[in-house]
């Protein structure tokens, strides 16, 4: 009797629609660099600026140090753009307090106060960290440090100058002292020395006597 032998079975074929859920999802460009900022910002808010660059930004946003260096070509621009990603939200919600509270510093400051104390502990003290200049002693750290300082105290400086009748350079150097102060009573808070409610009352205290004298 004649033996009849079955060809071998052919490799199945992948389901399409399980290749399809394994893929990477597309992501614009702009919406590719916007996800690995907020990457960038997580890593700075839980171990630090020291803890950012290009491989660890790599390892924990799930993709190559070459599609790294396609947004951030330098260590420079990544810190640059983390820093700038991390203060704009603080930047946005102090202009709108501002200008929700036109020729009334003291009601704008209670505003703005409220938002930045909302911040996420670890995003508070990434902020704290640029302000005070503790973040890192590179010259791009300190480039934008300044620039901060600068955009800030550009924000506040014409309800400052309005309300306390000073010249433009006396009321930018006010606004920064008292931006100074309220990281300073945030600083508190964070660690325990004052529980919010009395570090705002005291903060608030002190605005109101240095806006009536």
């Amino acid at each position: 009797m004649r033996m009849v032998t079955k060809p071998p079975a052919r490799p199945r074929k992948r389901s399409t629609a399980k290749t399809a859920e394994t893929k990477r999802p597309y992501l614009s460009r702009d919406l590719r660099r916007q996800t690995l900022l907020e990457v960038a910002a997580g890593i700075v808010e839980t171990q630090g600026w020291a803890a950012l660059n290009m491989s660890a930004l790599a390892e924990r946003g799930g993709t190559s140090r070459q599609l790294i260096y396609q947004h951030f070509p330098s260590m420079e621009k990544l810190l640059a753009d983390t820093a700038w990603h991390i203060f704009m939200e603080v930047a946005k919600g102090t202009t709108d307090s501002v200008a929700a509270n036109p020729g009334n510093l003291t009601e704008a400051i209670k505003s703005a106060e409220a938002f930045s104390l909302d911040l996420p502990t670890g995003r508070g003290d990434a902020l704290w960290q640029l302000i005070a200049g503790t973040a890192g002693s590179t010259p791009e750290l300190e480039e934008i440090r300044q620039g901060i300082r600068k955009l800030i105290s550009g924000i506040w400086t014409p309800v400052v100058r309005k309300e306390l009748g000073m010249n433009e350079a006396d009321a930018r150097a006010y606004a920064w002292m008292s931006i100074l102060a309220f990281w300073g009573m945030r600083q508190l808070v964070r660690d325990g020395e004052l529980s919010r409610a009395r570090g705002v009352k005291l903060f608030n205290g002190f605005m109101e006597r240095v806006v009536k004298s």
